[in-house]
Order: C-alpha cells, then sequence, then structure tokens
C-alpha cells in the first residue's frame, strides 16, 4: 500500500472549505426560491375554475395520435 502525503497551509484549506460551504448554501437558497414559486405557482393553479390536468391529458392524447401517424411500420 502507498500513501500519498500532500501539504497544504491551513489557510488554502480554510478558504477552500468556506468557498463549498458558500456554494451550498447557494444552491440551498435556489431550491427554497424554487420551491416557493412552485407552491405560488400551484395555489394560482388550483384557484382557477379551469380544468388544466384535463387539458392536459387532451393535448397529450392529440399529440400521441399526430405522432403515430408520422411513424412508418
Amino acid at each position: 500500500m502507498s500513501k500519498i502525503i500532500v501539504e497544504l497551509a491551513d489557510e488554502d484549506l480554510m478558504q477552500f472549505g468556506e468557498i463549498k460551504i458558500k456554494e451550498e448554501i447557494e444552491q440551498t437558497f435556489r431550491w427554497l426560491r424554487m420551491k416557493g414559486l412552485l407552491k405560488g405557482i400551484s395555489h394560482s393553479l388550483s384557484g382557477l375554475e379551469k380544468d388544466y390536468e384535463g387539458e392536459v391529458e387532451d393535448i397529450k392524447k392529440e399529440v400521441w395520435i399526430e405522432y403515430k401517424k408520422d411513424i412508418s411500420l
């Protein structure tokens, strides 16, 4: 078994750790903002009288029919 020893200054290691922690915090905040946006969108859609889920299903069916027309069997 071999060992590789890398000497790092404490300051360099601390700086690297601070950078990684900052990146993780920023990523977490991005996810929280996205979650808040999605929750707001969901709430807005649920308050509307339109049946968006039904419309999406109808569009999927239409697209599938069009897709099958273009398939050469």
